[in-house]
């Protein structure tokens, strides 16, 4: 109002006060009261918000603003703060209104019709009522202070803009989540601070012990450190701890993770929150009432089921458009309608929306059942874009994120579908490419669990028994990865049983075949580590089998040609363990004809190239063993070759610049056997390098970490044979540290605890050869602990009790070089045990025949040494009989005719 028209009034209006209320009088006798209405509940806490007060009182006093939007997302403090500045400044005012806006300000308004003396007429509409009524409030002496609280609605602002405006004898305070309405001021409410949310925790549950705040951190930063939701868990926290401790905070946490903020175990709290008194009610309930999703229109609501579903983090806007394969413009008006309204948050710095938790929370719950079929098509984007063919390119880049997002989402729709349990079974996938093998394991877990529920409820879906029976196999294969064989084999029997049960009920559907041919790979690759070759042997004969009957019966489909080229490289794996290493070869020769006509008839196929470059691997590998290191050398040259030109051809293709770093090991290999040991030394440091580029880029990878470790210890193996012992050292320093690194990581996976423990014989060999007996003492001391628990743990995995054996060779090497020719001997003798055990349970293995011919010969050498020369000579002949059957059945292998050529001389110099 003018300064006439306030004097004016002052003629009109004199002020005094009834009891406690106070009025202004008009004269002919009606009484007008400054509190227009109830004043709001006055908190007595009020923490870490007293300069956006002092904002908000210089908005009014010094920059002559009428409107000023308070806003923030629910139950972060807005109401508190609105009713903190009612109180401080309450006197300033000749009326105050504090109107609850739930249904729109115009509603809100006429709630005053009483106390302002306001007459309506009958033909009223709701908006004449609202202009009589802000034409009276018009009248009212200045300044008059109006809070509308909850004034949430949008629309409902935009409409009711001007005519607040033309309120200029009025302070008003809106209170909402909506984050702008044209010019209006606004004053946004963030979180509290990490310890202003401690303190308010603190205040409400006084129990809270130092020792748990790092419990209590992670809570609060789960729910975003939201005021009301901090207030209404620490209050829960008391109401279930009052007389003992009924709840801890490590117990919330839990809930918090496992079931969600609308799943915690419930007591209930008094709280003021949407209403003008106390009131008592549940922490889900109250959290539940502070959304309504029934305000937003089906576009919005459904936009908000897909960010409901991915993680509460900042998502940028192009990554948002790829997910939903939406069309940008399309998008953009929904965006930003839910971030005006105050559903999510926009970063303008890098492009992005989030979604606060709680937000996330409540919109779960309330869209628990639309969430599948408003997030179909977010679904399906993962799921193609973790397909086999696409979830690699980039060096995994996308492939990473896609994980990430997937594992939400995975998480977070509760109605099993058949997509939901492909989307799992890709996100595994990826995790084992990428070597996290527990969050694999997570995602293989989920994926059972949605087939389960899918085949518990129609158990006649030959689908959905397909899919479950598909989850087993995935799951017993991250058991073996993760060194369970026990645990992975059941799971394989579970998933085999019902591949079986399919495969006769329609021995037509060629799935049902070509799964129950996978899953006889799978077992046999158990029994093989588990030792029991036989019966591997029995399962890939029988994957053979099924995949030729596949391939005979359609010729044309090359995926059953390329599975039937596979099957023979298994086959060709379980004879070179059994030692049978000519059959294992005409084994490989098939696999590389096989993969070789592929490859001519698919030369753009790079798996087909990749597979026949793995098959010339095999063949040079067992030329190696044959003892032809030149044939061997030929093969793994042709590999190198394949390999490198996949690599050139796809360089972003990790398993193909890994493949070609291990052909170099190979290379490397096969020179170093034939003595050329400047030559292996080049191709070792060019597979250490490739080595190192992939773990940098792909430090999460544990085989790529693995394939390094092994690099370290092929230099350190050359550098050793040159007499660089001291450069040697640092190599398998190297490779110990990786080693160890990866089996603290994964206690779990035995391959790494293997690897360790082979890494600690490496540093005894080279601490031996320095004369450092006892240090070398200690590394072998160390690696036998670690053999021993390997080999009880698995007692049939043979290449377990091998490394075991070789342990005990080390320590006989070591106590008899220390003088202590009686412990040396003990552990010969223990030594001999074990490759008499592994030799006569495999008898063509031509490794462990050669382990016993060299047991026998460490024997007889401590014999000799003791003085005892006759029973080192039953020792030695013993040890020439073996190596003389070894020369025999492999002619071209130089180490066994090397061995025979130095126990027979020794023999002739006993005579």
């Amino acid at each position: 109002m003018s300064e006439q028209s306030n004097q004016s009034a002052d003629k009109i209006y004199n002020i005094g006060s009834i009891g406690e209320a106070t009025f202004i009088q008009n004269v002919d006798g009606r009484k007008l009261p400054r509190h227009l209405t109830t004043p709001p509940f006055n908190s007595e806490l009020f923490i870490g918000r007293t300069q956006l007060l002092a904002d908000i009182e210089s908005d009014y006093q010094q920059k002559k603003r009428l409107l000023v939007l308070v806003n923030g997302e629910g139950g972060i403090g807005k109401t508190t703060l609105a009713a903190k500045y009612w109180y401080a400044h309450e006197n300033r005012y000749r009326h105050l209104a504090w109107l609850y806006s739930d249904t729109g300000i115009g509603a809100a308004l006429v709630t005053l019709r009483e106390k302002l003396g306001v007459a309506f007429v009958s033909d009223d509409s709701p908006d004449t009522q609202v202009r009589r009524i802000v034409e009276a409030i018009s009248n009212l002496d200045a300044p008059c202070l109006l809070v509308f609280d909850n004034a949430n609605n949008e629309s409902d602002l935009k409409s009711h803009y001007a005519l607040l405006h033309r309120l200029s004898n009025c302070h008003i305070l809106l209170t909402s989540r909506v984050r702008k309405v044209a010019d209006m001021k606004v004053r946004a409410v963030p979180p509290l601070s990490e310890a202003e949310v401690l303190q308010l925790f603190r205040s409400h549950y006084s129990a809270l012990n130092e020792d748990e705040l790092p419990l209590l951190q992670d809570i609060l930063r789960a729910v975003g450190y939201n005021t009301l939701v901090t207030e209404i868990l620490a209050k829960n926290m008391a109401a279930f701890n009052r007389f003992t401790l009924r709840y801890s905070l490590a117990d919330l946490l839990r809930d918090l993770q496992e079931k969600g903020l609308l799943a915690l175990k419930n007591k209930a709290v008094q709280v003021v929150y949407g209403s003008d008194s106390l009131r008592e009610a549940e922490p889900t309930d109250i959290i539940a009432a502070m959304y309504d999703l029934a305000a937003l229109d089906e576009t919005e609501r459904s936009l908000l089921s897909n960010l409901a579903v991915l993680p509460a983090e900042n998502i940028p806007y192009e990554l948002l458009v790829t997910l939903l394969a939406a069309n940008a413009e399309e998008l953009e008006k929904p965006l930003d309608s839910l971030e005006t309204k105050g559903w999510i948050e926009y970063h303008k710095a890098d492009n992005s929306f989030k979604i606060s938790p709680v937000i996330q929370e409540v919109s779960k719950a309330k869209n628990a059942e639309r969430l599948l079929d408003d997030c179909r098509i977010l679904v399906n984007t993962l799921m193609t874009g973790l397909d086999e063919d696409k979830r690699h390119q980039d060096n995994y880049q996308q492939g990473a994120v896609f994980a990430r997002l997937g594992e939400a989402v995975i998480f977070s729709i509760p109605t099993p579908h058949r997509d939901l349990g492909v989307l799992c079974q890709n996100i595994g996938e990826l995790y084992r490419d990428t070597g996290n093998l527990n969050l694999m394991m997570q995602a293989y877990q989920k994926m059972q669990e949605i087939q389960t529920a899918l085949y518990d409820a129609e158990p006649d879906n030959a689908d959905f028994k397909h899919g479950l029976a598909v989850s087993y196999q995935f799951l017993g294969h991250a058991w073996t990865m993760l060194g369970d064989l026990t645990q992975g084999l059941a799971y394989f029997e579970k998933a085999i049983k019902m591949f079986k049960e399919h495969h006769e009920a329609f021995p037509q559907n060629v799935d049902f075949k070509s799964g129950l041919a996978i899953l006889y790979e799978k077992l046999g690759s158990t029994y093989s580590a588990l030792g029991d070759l036989q019966q591997a042997l029995r399962y890939f004969e029988d994957y053979n089998r099924l995949k030729r009957e596949l391939h005979e019966a359609f010729p044309q489909n090359v995926e059953f040609k390329n599975g039937l080229a596979v099957s023979h490289q298994f086959l060709g794996n379980t004879l070179v363990a059994i030692g049978n290493l000519k059959q294992a070869l005409k084994y490989y020769e098939e696999y590389s004809r096989l993969e070789k006509e592929l490859h001519v008839a698919f030369p753009q196929r790079v798996d087909f190239k990749n597979g026949l470059a793995v098959s010339y691997e095999k063949i040079g590998n067992t030329h190696s063993e044959l003892g032809d290191l030149q044939q061997a050398l030929k093969y793994f040259e042709i590999y190198s070759r394949l390999e490198n030109e996949l690599y050139k051809s796809i360089p972003q293709n990790v398993d193909f610049k890994n493949g070609l770093a291990i052909s170099y090991s190979k290379l490397g290999s096969t020179l170093f056997e034939l003595g050329d040991l400047r030559q292996a030394l080049t191709y070792f440091e060019e597979s250490n390098r490739l080595g190192k580029e992939l773990f940098e880029v792909f430090p999460q990878n544990v085989g790529f970490k693995n394939n390094l470790a092994i690099s370290h210890q092929f230099l350190g193996n050359t550098h050793s044979a040159l007499g660089n012992l001291q450069q040697a050292l640092a190599y398998f320093e190297d490779y110990s540290r990786l080693e160890k690194e990866l089996y603290e990581a994964f206690p779990q996976n035995v391959d790494f605890k293997n690897g360790l423990a082979a890494s600690y014989s490496k540093l005894g060999e080279t601490d031996s050869a320095l004369g450092d007996l006892q240090q070398a003492l200690r590394y072998f001391e160390e690696s036998n602990r670690l053999g021993k628990e390997l080999h009880e743990a698995f007692p049939e995995n043979v290449g377990f009790k091998n490394g075991l054996a070789i342990s005990y060779s080390k320590l006989g090497e070591t106590h008899s070089a220390l003088g202590d020719l009686q412990q040396g001997l003990t552990y010969f003798e223990q030594f001999s045990e074990l490759t008499k055990e592994l030799h006569e349970a495999f008898p063509k293995n031509v490794g462990f025949k050669n382990g016993l011919a060299a047991s026998y010969y460490k024997l007889a050498e401590v014999s000799i040494a003791k003085g005892d020369k006759q029973q080192a000579k039953a020792w030695f002949l013993q040890a020439e009989v073996l190596w003389q059957e070894l020369v025999r059945a492999a002619p071209q292998y130089v180490q066994f005719q090397r061995f025979l050529g130095m126990v027979q001389e020794v023999l002739a110099g006993l005579e």
